[in-house]
């Protein structure tokens, strides 16, 4: 269940453009090699390619030459930075740590640890009947925030007034501390399997 169309995010949007150019690239890469070998197979690039051995003289004389292997050695570690640097990037997420109460230019700004926010819905939510563990972060920018909240049932009580509950009191509570007209929020609810089979 959810109180909004908040989609779940757990990576930067800067991570999902990176995966989304690799894929890509990658995926043109291996067709065209593909493209490639089916066409020398099938001798349409001519029948002397397609009876080439993949490393055959020309290639063995290239091997040789005393520039080849510091040019293959570069490479190699051209994608080996690249390859640490895509890794690093699937480990930044969209948590924020702070968001932004105020900006004015004569009054300053003001801003409030994300974590202060957090366990103080985490506290409510875990206080509710039926409820027995709460987990939430904030993404978004430090000016838009969004909420996503996870909670866990214990399955003696209706999930939907549990759902009812977080979003009828536990997010106005926050957006009235946070003086915020709108929190777009994301609410999971966890049920024991045994009540997921009965309700299925």
């Amino acid at each position: 269940m959810s109180a909004s169309a908040l989609a779940p995010v757990t990576r930067t949007p800067g991570a999902v453009r990176t995966n989304r150019a690799v894929l890509i690239v990658l995926g043109l890469l291996l067709l065209a090699l593909g493209v490639l070998g089916t066409l020398l197979g099938l001798g349409v690039l001519g029948s002397a390619q397609a009876d080439r051995t993949v490393v055959d003289a020309a290639v063995d004389d290239v091997a040789r030459m005393g520039w080849f292997w510091p040019v293959v050695g570069v490479v190699a570690l051209l994608i080996a930075v690249l390859s640490a640097r895509w890794l690093v990037a699937q480990a930044k997420t969209d948590r924020l740590s702070r968001i932004r109460l105020d900006d004015d230019q004569q009054t300053g700004r003001t801003l409030i640890d994300g974590s202060a926010i957090t366990h103080a819905v985490e506290d409510e939510v875990g206080d509710l009947p039926g409820v027995t563990r709460a987990s939430a972060h904030l993404s978004g920018s430090p000016s838009a925030p969004s909420l996503h909240l996870r909670v866990k049932l214990d399955g003696r009580v209706d999930p939907a007034q549990v759902h009812r509950a977080v979003t009828g009191t536990t997010l106005p509570h926050l957006r009235q501390a946070l003086e915020l007209d709108r929190l777009p929020t994301r609410v999971e609810l966890d049920i024991p399997r045994e009540n997921a089979r009965s309700l299925g």
